[in-house]
């Protein structure tokens, strides 16, 4: 189903496209959501598959593909992290990864959120010694870095170990990955084995010392059960919320529980939700047994389309042992405690943006509200940033960062002023959504330069406050000002009102502060590269992209320097003496 200039609303699978049509035509039978979408349709357009899981492979490539507004979407707002393989080296290594799944390497996940994926990956990196650094930095190293020096990587670079025995502890970490934590220490139980009977001590040591790790991590997990592998599923409703619950079981053991939140406008039910998850969710890594807490319509195609993109039998149903049962009861547990620290959340936001309608005595609601923060050292390298908080919380997809160019440095009213130019032409130019609050960290000053710049807009009627720091910088006493400062809010510390919009006044801060610094890295590195004669635009690229970055350009050696295309050995002895010399005249 299309709206208007051909933008995809809808895609969905039918045996009887006629019935499903007039199921969405009736409004006795269809609801609200339901009739606000067909209020937009302007043309529906067909596809005919061979088989229906043929069409449910479509459908999910196409939501997937284009997020249509009214179907259930798997991510909520952001892409999940997963952890790649990445081998371009004959040495792989494991890597974070957020963005779309079509990409080169195997791919291990979704994740919900990226502080596990960093954990994961640290705890791998201390327990097998793999590698974690780029392929440039790699490429140019003549003796071991710090990494190897503390434990942490068995320093492939240099050929402190064979490509054969690097594989195979790279694989040993990919079976921790699968989930194969009891038949990896079997498996590293019979290499130490081996390693004594050859006398080959030292290495049989390291290998036992390695068990013991893993023995020390694995009993921190838990629950141990019969021996399998399967993934099982549930789902909770509230409010018009849908969570969903994964929780996996690898070789018998229990490794958590993991929930999201899909989003979605169309009006589903819970196994539809579920349904058109799951679709989503699994690639090319599926167990040989999903299981689902609740009957699903089209089981037998979706159990069709896992097999097809497995390329494995795959069991799909509905939970029946009593060991499952037990999963089961667990994962529903976890997914209404998830659900209700997402509902108190949004409650607690709610009521914080009601407590701002009624302080500032609007009669419609508070839906959406901006704020403009700049940041800079010194006016170096000056920063603005624009996030965006609805009653649901943070929109970080509508967040934008501003890089400034300014004629005078340290001109905190001429960045926002810019900022607030940039950001609401390209909202006015594409109709996107605007705020109905405009909010600038700031005094008075800063006020008037955003009230000045909307009034040449054509927006004037936007209403602006501004929220500056108190005495001292004390949280607090921060003062909030309106009508160009004419008139000043005084409000009570501990009033919601008062705390979203210190809420939002920090988010604004924190996003501008984390450009400000990446831009001042890389800054400060062309500065440093620029001093040095014969090196230009080029020649300081190919640097950057073969040493990554100052902590690769600062630990490499002239002959790691003289390696890289492009740069002759005289270039090379230039840059390690300057860079030498420099770091001699810091050093007290």
């Amino acid at each position: 189903m299309y709206g208007p200039e051909s933008k995809l609303l809808y895609v969905g699978k039918a045996k009887h496209l006629a019935h499903r049509l007039k199921s969405y035509l009736d409004p006795d039978r269809s609801g609200i959501k339901t009739q606000k979408l067909i209020e937009q349709v302007v043309r529906v357009d067909f596809t005919v598959t061979p088989t229906e899981a043929d069409a449910l492979l479509l459908e999910s490539n196409i939501i997937k593909h284009d997020h249509p507004r009214y179907n259930i979407v798997m991510r909520d707002d952001k892409s999940y992290p997963y952890i790649r393989i990445e081998d371009t080296l004959g040495f792989p290594r494991l890597v974070f990864y957020r963005g779309r799944r079509a990409t080169k390497g195997k791919l291990y996940g979704p994740y919900p959120d990226a502080s596990g994926v960093r954990q994961t990956l640290l705890d791998l990196q201390k327990l097998f010694r793999l590698r974690n650094c780029n392929a440039g930095f790699f490429k140019n190293r003549t003796r071991p870095c710090l990494q190897h020096q503390i434990g942490r990587c068995s320093a492939p670079c240099v050929g402190r170990i064979s490509e054969a025995d690097y594989r195979r502890d790279f694989e040993d970490a990919l079976r921790v990955l699968d989930g194969r934590g009891r038949s990896l220490i079997d498996h590293l139980y019979t290499r130490m084995n081996e390693f004594s009977l050859t006398l080959d001590f030292e290495r049989a040591a390291a290998l036992r010392d390695l068990v013991a790790r893993l023995q020390q991590s694995q009993e921190q997990e838990a629950i141990i059960a019969e021996k399998g592998d399967c993934d099982l599923w549930a789902i909770e409703n509230r409010q018009d919320l849908f969570v969903v619950g994964l929780t996996r079981v690898r070789d018998g053991r229990h490794l958590g529980t993991w929930t999201w939140f899909p989003t979605g406008e169309a009006l589903m039910d819970a196994p539809s939700v579920l349904s058109a998850f799951v679709s989503q969710f699994y690639e090319e890594i599926v167990p040989p047994k999903v299981l689902v807490d609740r009957p699903l319509r089209d089981l037998t195609i979706l159990q069709a389309v896992l097999e097809k993109r497995s390329d494995h039998p795959v069991l799909l149903l509905e939970t029946r042992g009593h060991t499952e049962k037990l999963w089961l009861e667990m994962t529903c547990q976890n997914i209404k405690l998830a659900i209700d620290r997402r509902l108190a959340s949004h409650a607690l936001l709610r009521e914080r943006f009601d407590a701002l309608q009624s302080r500032l005595g609007w009669q419609g609601p508070i839906g959406r509200i901006v704020c403009f923060d700049v940041s800079h050292t010194q006016g170096e390298e000056t920063v603005a940033s624009a996030v965006v908080y609805g009653p649901e919380g943070p929109l970080k997809s509508a967040y934008r960062r501003f890089n400034l160019t300014l004629e005078r440095r340290g001109d905190d009213y001429a960045g926002l002023d810019q900022a607030l130019n940039r950001y609401f032409s390209r909202i006015l130019r594409e109709s996107e959504p605007g705020p109905d609050l405009l909010l600038i960290d700031g005094g008075i000053g800063q006020l008037r330069v955003a009230e000045r710049q909307l009034e040449e807009l054509g927006i004037a009627d936007l209403p602006v406050l501004a929220i500056a720091k108190g005495p001292e910088r004390k949280v607090g006493a921060e003062r909030i000002f309106l009508n160009s400062g004419k008139h000043e809010l005084h409000w009570d510390p501990y009033d919601p009102a008062f705390h979203l919009l210190q809420q939002v006044r920090d988010e604004a801060h924190r996003f501008a502060i984390t450009g400000h610094r990446r831009r001042r890295a890389t800054a400060q590195l062309q500065s440093f590269l620029e001093e040095i004669p014969g090196f230009g635009p080029k020649r300081r690229g190919l640097l950057i992209a073969a040493l990554g970055g100052l902590q690769g350009l600062t630990t490499a050696t002239e002959n790691d320097m003289a390696r890289i295309p492009g740069i002759s050995r005289t270039l090379a002895n230039r840059l390690y003496l300057h860079l030498h010399s420099h770091e001699n005249h810091e050093t007290p």
